[in-house]
This record gives structure tokens, sequence and C-alpha cells, in this order.
């Protein structure tokens, strides 16, 4: 049984014909804690929402697409203590037939619309650890389970589309996010923002008058009517006036902020970067709900606070993940330092507290500002964290 997909649907059904018949009102499904993928099927068929109508809107477009090129922007990286490795293919090229930009673009965008993500195990070195990995996309994935008999289920393995049999789950990477995903959370917040994108649609096609011509005279036949609005709007286009005789005329000045559009769809763009955990000026939203009103801040305090509301959580689960799957004693993590002081003032401001507190050398500072310590190398880099 199909509930249904929008409100105006259960409307229609409460037709004359059936307002005999009692029927308790309907409503929507209370959702149980259980995994993200059980909670984000009832919140699709309650409201109807899925990633590609979400992404019509253009304030989660714009979110969808700041979280993902954020995390691109910063670069993996594998080591050991303080020393540090080469990332090898898993970390640089871990799908052959695509760039390393786009399996981590499609992996963080499951995790914002899903809660998870899989990558397929394509290869493993000669000790067994994974080489090459291929991301695949949420929907080909199936789990397979058995059921143990007491409060949880054992995993057998994952259905994958194009692949016959069940692959196990040791071939298989799965990315757990930490957060609920936008879809699970912002159904109720998703389905009001189309339907306002529908209304501001409809009104954008919909003809309104530009006045109102009141007949206080004697009555006019509907054929007279017509031949009088034709000469009115004729005589308003040649001489730019009009002569009214037992007539009176008024203007029509309706606007979408008569309907509220407005409002609410800047109300709609702060409650989209909310849910993604974005600062709303980076959206060119408010935190008001309105553009009249912004708050002020450099850029790098608001790229740090870009990392560490929306895409550090996303960034964790990948570098968590992927140090479960290279050799003990190894770790990964993401260089988020040089995205944060990408303004060359800021970077140097940084850098010189760092050396008159006495935290690093001369050497270190040069390093960290990406000037070479000497004039026959390159600059050694030095990495932060998330």
């Amino acid at each position: 049984m199909r509930l249904p997909t929008l409100r105006r649907e259960l409307e229609a059904e409460a037709s004359p014909a059936s307002a005999l018949v009692a029927r308790p009102p309907f409503r929507f499904p209370v959702v149980r804690t259980g995994t993200a993928l059980e909670v984000a099927e009832v919140a699709w068929n309650a409201e109807g929402v899925g990633r590609e109508a979400a992404l019509t809107i253009p304030a989660v477009a714009a979110c969808r697409d700041l979280v993902v090129g954020t995390a691109i922007a910063c670069r993996p990286y594998r080591y050991r203590g303080d020393e540090r490795l080469e990332p090898e293919w898993l970390l640089s090229r871990p799908d052959p037939s695509m760039t390393w930009a786009a399996t981590l673009a499609g992996t963080i965008d499951e995790l914002l619309f899903y809660g998870r993500a899989y990558w397929r195990v394509l290869d493993r070195d000669s000790e067994g650890f994974i080489r090459r990995a291929r991301w695949t996309p949420f929907r080909d994935v199936t789990p397979e389970t058995r059921s143990s008999g007491g409060s949880y289920s054992v995993l057998v393995g994952y259905r994958i589309a194009g692949l016959e049999g069940v692959v196990a789950p040791s071939d298989v990477i799965r990315f757990d996010g930490v957060q609920a995903s936008v879809l699970e959370t912002g159904a109720r917040t998703l389905a009001i923002a189309l339907e306002l994108e529908g209304a501001a649609r409809r009104f954008a096609a919909v003809e309104l008058p530009a006045g109102v011509i009141t007949n206080t005279g004697t009555e006019l036949g509907e054929d007279e009517a017509e031949t009088f609005l034709a000469r009115f709007a004729e005589r308003r286009r040649q001489y730019g006036l009009a002569f009214l005789q037992g007539l009176e005329y008024e203007r029509a000045d309706l606007s979408p902020a008569d309907l509220g559009l407005l409002d609410a769809r800047y109300h709609v763009v702060t409650e989209v970067a909310r849910l993604f955990g974005v600062p709303v000026s980076e959206i060119d939203g408010s935190v008001s709900g309105h553009t009249g009103s912004m708050t002020y801040g450099n850029l790098t305090q608001r790229r740090a606070a870009l990392i560490g509301s929306a895409v550090a959580p996303h960034l964790a689960v990948v570098e968590q993940t992927l140090t479960d799957v290279v050799p003990r004693g190894q770790a990964v993590a993401f260089d988020v330092q040089a995205f944060i002081r990408s303004d060359p003032a800021a970077a140097a401001d940084y850098v010189v507290a760092l050396l008159e507190a006495g935290l690093i050398d001369k050497v270190e500072a040069r390093s960290m500002l990406g000037i070479p310590s000497s004039s026959s190398g390159p600059p050694d880099l030095t990495p932060g964290r998330v």
C-alpha cells in the first residue's frame, strides 16, 4: 500500500461522496529508532521527497555543492606517528576509472543524503590489504542479513547491481554516517521548500490584471464588456490614458510579497542551511531569514565554521573507516589547514603568532606557508588534522 505523497492528495480524497463514510484523519507514521535506511524510507513515503527532487531546490543544491566542494579540496594523507607516508592508490586514485575527487564527492554526497556509502574492493596487495576500491552508488547495494534470534541480525554480505551472487562483507568498505541523513531529518522542510518553489512558478506563469474596472452605470452585456475592454486597452497603449464614464478604475498592486512568498522562501533558505550545518551567510542567506540582516565575519573564521560544523563530521567518517583498512599502526587524515588558511594575510598572521610563541621554528614556519626552506628543495608542508 502506497502512502499519499502530498497533503493535497489526502484533501482530494475527502470528496462529498466519501464524506458519508467515517474516516479517521491521516497521521504521519511515528518513526522508530533504526538504521538510516529504515528511517529514511518512512520519511520518503510520508513526505515524498527524494534526493533528485531535493536537489531541485536552489538552497539544497548550494549547500550540497559547498560541503562536497570543501571536502574534495582537503587532500588525504597517511601517517604513522610523526612520519608521513606515501598515500598510495587507496588515497590518491582508488578507482582506476575515476578520479579521487569524483570518488570522494560521491561518498560525501551519499553520507549527506542517505547516511551511508559503499566502496567495493577491487584489488589487494600481497599482504591482503586493500589497494583499489570503487565507490558504488547507495541504491545499487542491498545488505543481506540473517536473523540471529536476538536483538541484532548477522550481516551475510551485500547484493550489488551488476554482480551475481552475494559479495562478502570483507570485500565492501562501508561508511556509516555519524549524523542523521538530510532526507530523514529534513523531510518536512524539503517538502515545504518544494511547495513554495511550485507556488512561485505558478505565480510567475499566471497573467495578473493590471487593474479592475467597476461598472457604476448601466449594466453591459458580455459582448459589450469585451468590446469596451479591448478599446480601453488600445487607447491606453496609443495615448497613455483613457476616458471613463460611469466606470471606476482601480489599480491592482498584487506582488509576491502580498502572498508571503518572499519571506517564506527566505525562511526556507535559512532552514535548509541549518539542516546541512552550513553557515547561512555562505549561501547568501541570513540568520534572521531575510537578506536584510547579515553578520560580519572574516574569511578564515567563516571557513573554519564551515569545516567544523558541516564538513568535519563527514571527513571524520572517511578518516576512521579508511584507517581501519590500512595496516595496523597507520592512520588516515585530511589536510584541512590549507583550506582554512587559504587567505594569505590570515595564514601569515597565524604562522607569525606560532613562531613568536615558540611553538615552531623558522624552518617549520616557512614550510607551513609553502616557502622552500632552502633554494635547492621543495617545501616540506606540514598537513593539519580535522
